[in-house]
């Protein structure tokens, strides 16, 4: 069994519903489905058993559960106390970072940060929602979007979304032009996509897959299509591009947020403590 089959486990003792689950853990359902009959088949028994009040555990199950608490624990506490040992020796934090926060903000904070101490990092770059999931293997991770869970989150950076083009556009041009997507994380999407779908209520026009929001730009320079996104204050545009800015039903301007999250539960270091002063005091947003 993998670690996420026991926190399957654990919080579906918890909250005996397949449903609530899911969504707390970011799984479709029948994924979680899936997931729960792979573990019965390793050890060939029944688990679960569904009813229309959700879900009850077996004996069997009820037993998987329990050791499925013990393990999580016992995989806590000894994390923490490896990651002490490497406090002691070599003061080393573990950051999760988006790409873009990565790409763009990042350097900044680290370099100015070890000017004025003596640590080491270990950056691990990744979508938001597995750094959310990941943050107990983590001290702390920079993410775009609110997520709920036994973390601390603290608002770093607030973006403005934008229609990046080559000229300049009407919305009703959309319609008739590429749009070009790129990788980012379900929150992001979601709020792109029911803006589209509140302005236009149709599938966008031959979308062109670029990886990386930083490859759609130059892409959007060379006049392929148009982009969604969200810039920050100080995005610097290279390229000259059109910005249309992208409005609500209000007449707002879509946002999103970035924040700066670890665990509640987690014991931390005196270099994290400082780390965390250190980005209440020149980084986060007041």
């Amino acid at each position: 069994m993998k670690d996420t089959d026991w926190i399957i486990l654990n919080e579906l003792y918890k909250e005996p519903n397949l449903t609530k689950v899911s969504e707390k853990l970011y799984y479709s359902q029948p994924s979680l489905t899936k997931i729960i009959q792979n573990i019965e088949e390793e050890f060939d028994t029944r688990i679960l058993l569904r009813s229309s009040k959700g879900v009850k555990f077996t004996v069997e199950g009820e037993y998987l559960a329990k050791r499925a608490k013990e393990y999580l624990k016992f995989m806590e506490e000894t994390k923490n106390k490896m990651k002490s040992f490497k406090y002691e020796t070599r003061g080393i934090l573990t950051l999760g970072s988006s790409y873009t926060y990565s790409k763009y903000f990042l350097p900044d904070i680290l370099y100015n940060y070890s000017k004025e101490n003596n640590v080491n990092f270990n950056i691990v770059t990744k979508q938001s929602e597995d750094l959310f999931r990941d943050i107990h293997n983590l001290d702390g991770a920079f993410i775009h979007g609110k997520y709920d869970g036994n973390i601390e989150s603290i608002l770093v950076d607030e973006e403005k979304a934008y229609i990046l083009s080559k000229n300049k556009i009407k919305l009703e041009d959309l319609k008739n032009m590429p749009m070009i997507s790129y990788s980012t994380n379900n929150k992001t999407k979601d709020i792109l996509n029911n803006w589209w779908y509140q302005n236009f209520n149709s599938e966008p026009t031959n979308q062109i897959f670029s990886g990386y929001v930083d490859v759609a730009w130059q892409l959007v320079n060379r006049n392929l299509g148009y982009v969604c996104c969200f810039l920050s204050e100080n995005f610097i545009n290279d390229y000259g591009l059109c910005m249309t800015p992208m409005l609500d039903e209000k007449g707002a301007q879509l946002t999103r947020e970035t924040y700066f999250i670890y665990s509640k539960t987690q014991d931390k270091s005196n270099i994290f403590d400082d780390f965390l002063e250190y980005l209440k005091t020149r980084v986060i947003k007041k």
